[in-house]
């Protein structure tokens, strides 16, 4: 779950949690439930949103998702305001420009996005992907922040207590992004506007925090970047992190 304020104005990514905890986590770092002018969601795998039908519908927040991942929500119509987004169209939700973009997933239509408040400043989320295709980071382009998918440790995904087809699913093409990838990815970006890197969607049990903030930590350097780099915690709302005007 991903929250971005700007001038009073909120959007959310993902509804991966319980209506309740939703709310529990919001009123922890002071934000109204209700207060949102859009939903948008990545893809429908339930780590991504168990939460979205009661929250959508009882604080009244729109619903954003592309067509394959509303047909497999099956999401219903009375009481949700739903909108359908396009890969490569841009959208405005509310006072926010939404660049919704495709990724390497195991999932319906999932999509990565690109969001730009009325004040120019770009954030850039890839949450469950595979692979950094040519299409997601010839997207990833000009960013503020970058939210980025780190997932697991190839060592300890290989050795680690998940059954092999389940390991080949987690390290295939269309499955999740490795340490290893993550930091490969940081080279091929410009990152001369990046102010924050966020580490995100860590396994418990193929990865730990200090691993995946190494990996990509090095390439930041590598690349003489100026971003401040942060690991999310699943168990707890991440502290607000602003990014400046240019």
């Amino acid at each position: 779950m991903l929250v971005l304020e700007s001038g009073g104005k909120r959007l959310m990514v993902d509804a991966g949690f319980s209506c309740r905890e939703i709310e529990k986590r919001l009123a922890k770092v002071g934000i109204d439930r209700a207060d949102f002018e859009g939903l948008i969601l990545t893809h429908e795998h339930s780590d991504h949103t168990r939460g979205v039908k009661r929250f959508a519908r009882r604080n009244g927040v729109p619903v954003y998702a592309t067509a394959g991942t509303l047909e497999e929500l099956d999401l219903p119509d009375n009481g949700l305001e739903i909108h359908t987004l396009r890969s490569g169209r841009p959208a405005e939700v509310g006072s926010f420009a939404v660049e919704p973009f495709s990724v390497p997933h195991d999932a319906r239509e999932p999509i990565g996005v690109v969001v730009q408040d009325r004040q120019g400043r770009r954030v850039g989320l890839v949450a469950d992907l595979g692979t950094r295709s040519q299409l997601a980071w010839g997207r990833l382009t000009d960013l503020d922040a970058l939210i980025l998918e780190s997932n697991h440790d190839l060592d300890m995904l290989r050795s680690g207590p998940y059954p092999w087809p389940l390991k080949q699913r987690v390290a295939s093409r269309h499955g999740h992004l490795s340490n290893r990838e993550a930091a490969a990815g940081i080279g091929e970006l410009d990152t001369s506007h990046l102010q924050w890197v966020v580490l995100y969607h860590l396994s418990r049990t193929n990865n730990l925090p200090v691993l995946a903030l190494e990996s990509v930590g090095e390439a930041l350097t590598r690349e003489s970047s100026p971003a401040q780099i942060c690991v999310t915690n699943q168990f707890e709302p991440t502290p607000w992190m602003e990014v400046a005007p240019r």
